[in-house]
């Protein structure tokens, strides 16, 4: 028996499955990638990667830099793709999620304005898939053989020091994420579903109404006491019945998130390492394997000693993250993010290309904002000189014709995230210079983008109704108008009007 009771071996077959549903996720997140890169990878595109650089000088460590030409960023998630499909296929698994994480850890570094969950949770799982022992059964050359070796998947088994400690990180995420939320009044009253669905984060904002409150209200109160629950899933007994019943609920926890908000990939991802935690109950009581053979006693290998260390490095950084922030979230337009410097471990983590929060919706109290965007082509007689109050005038019907709000505004998650530094619900630590100097860029950036897809528009206006999503407010009748911006297309440029 192993002197180390963690790298008690386990069944392979249920972490090559957990390998399987991952790099599925990881494919279709770097495609994603590389379908938005016009908007936010390129530097001809709405983020200006200099000014992040320069405002945020740790995003500097990154295999992206200022300067690089678009065609080698597409590339980098083209390969990217590629190098899922091998950790699918088990081709040099690892060696393919070294080279994922990297890609994954630079991009949410370039584009850090858009970074958010799903870029936390992803890029740390390809790094859990480089440090765990994947790749040895399950792959595309053993389904291919005459016949498939399933007598093999079977009896094959693995240290388990690395799953556990990958089980432990992932049961870190459900403490951290369920307890926070107990911070939340909007959590604690019920009204913070309500409130979520009615943010353009939802998929169908419009869809939630005040019938729907008491069900919600439901769904608020079985979230806050079922999510820190789900970490008894890592470690309670095979076969128990409250482990089937806590997966149940965890499958629809995040099936629901997935199919009513814009945070896919961390709801998919953590879905996939689910199958982790049923080894047992898979291989023993499903497939009828018997129970792994002990090992001989070894010392702890490198990827191993790596994975504990991580593990304890992001247990220290939520307690010190707890031990500053408990029930100290930030002010309506103040940051949300604390002072990262001011954690060591997540300094520490940081540099070598970690990062990691797991405070998911317990900001909902102080991030609650309902944006509905009016854009308007104005004529042009409207817009004279002459007329200093010509945006009041243009309430005139016939001086102003409506536009599709999303052709200036789309409403992908990563639009939505930029779109909140214009009305100052801004994510990133930063002071009131830094802020205007994003604002600028960005409003500039996105009247370019329009004025090329509309070359001759003429003369456009954009207005925000903004409005607070309180339990009071759920119906959504106190919205505030705010003049973002005017601009002129001209010959498929814009000339900013508004701010200048």
């Amino acid at each position: 028996m192993l002197d180390f009771p963690l790298a008690a071996p386990i069944h392979a077959l249920p972490l090559e499955i957990m390998r399987v549903l991952g790099g599925s996720v990881l494919f279709v997140y770097f495609l994603q990638a590389f379908r938005q890169a016009a908007d936010f990878s390129d530097p001809d595109g709405l983020i200006d990667h200099g000014l992040t650089a320069r405002l945020f000088p740790p995003t500097r460590i990154s295999l992206f830099q200022p300067g690089m030409p678009a065609i080698l960023i597409r590339i980098m998630f083209l390969c990217a793709c590629i190098a899922s499909l091998f950790v699918l296929a088990g081709y040099h698994a690892r060696a393919s999620a070294v080279f994922l994480f990297l890609v994954a850890a630079s991009t949410y570094r370039w584009n850090v304005l858009v970074a958010y969950l799903d870029d936390a949770m992803v890029h740390i799982f390809c790094l859990w898939l480089a440090l765990l022992p994947v790749g040895h059964t399950l792959t595309l050359a053993d389904l291919t053989g005459n016949p498939a070796p399933a007598g093999e998947w079977l009896a094959a088994t693995v240290p388990g020091t690395t799953p556990r400690a990958f089980m432990a990180n992932m049961a870190l995420v459900y403490i951290v994420a369920g307890l926070y939320k107990f911070t939340s009044p909007m959590w604690r009253n019920g009204s913070a579903m309500h409130a979520a669905l009615k943010m353009p984060i939802a998929h169908t904002p419009r869809f939630w109404t005040m019938r729907h409150r008491a069900l919600l209200r439901t769904v608020t109160y079985a979230a806050l006491v079922l999510e820190p629950l789900f970490a008894l899933i890592f470690i309670l007994p095979p076969n128990s019945t409250l482990k089937w019943l806590l997966l149940g609920a965890a499958m629809t926890f995040h099936l629901g998130i997935v199919a009513t908000l814009k945070i896919s990939y961390s709801n998919a991802v953590m879905a996939a390492a689910l199958p982790l935690a049923f080894t047992p109950e898979i291989m023993q009581v499903g497939l009828g394997a018997p129970p792994p053979e002990a090992l001989e006693a070894a010392g702890l290998a490198p990827t191993e000693v790596i994975a504990l260390t991580l593990v304890a490095l992001l247990a220290v950084m939520s307690a010190l993250q707890a031990a500053r922030a408990w029930v100290n979230l930030p002010a309506p337009g103040k940051p949300y993010s604390g002072r990262g410097w001011e954690n060591p471990v997540r300094a520490l983590l940081w540099l070598v290309g970690i990062f990691q929060s797991y405070r998911l919706f317990d900001w909902v109290d102080a991030r609650n904002y309902h944006i509905r965007y009016e854009v308007r082509r104005i004529a042009s007689d409207a817009v004279k000189p002459a007329n200093p109050h010509w945006h009041d005038r243009a309430e005139v019907a016939d001086e102003f014709e409506h536009v599709d709000p999303g052709a200036l505004f789309p409403g992908t998650m990563r639009h939505l995230l930029l779109q909140s530094y214009l009305v100052g619900n801004i994510w990133l630590q930063m002071g009131p210079g830094k802020l205007t100097e994003i604002r600028k860029s960005l409003l500039f950036r996105h009247a370019r983008r329009y004025a090329r897809a509309h070359p001759d528009a003429g003369t456009m206006e954009a207005v925000a109704v903004v409005q607070r999503i309180t339990d009071d407010n759920l119906d959504l009748t106190r919205g505030e108008r705010q003049l973002l911006m005017r601009f002129t297309c001209q010959g498929g440029r814009a000339v900013m009007l508004h701010p200048r």
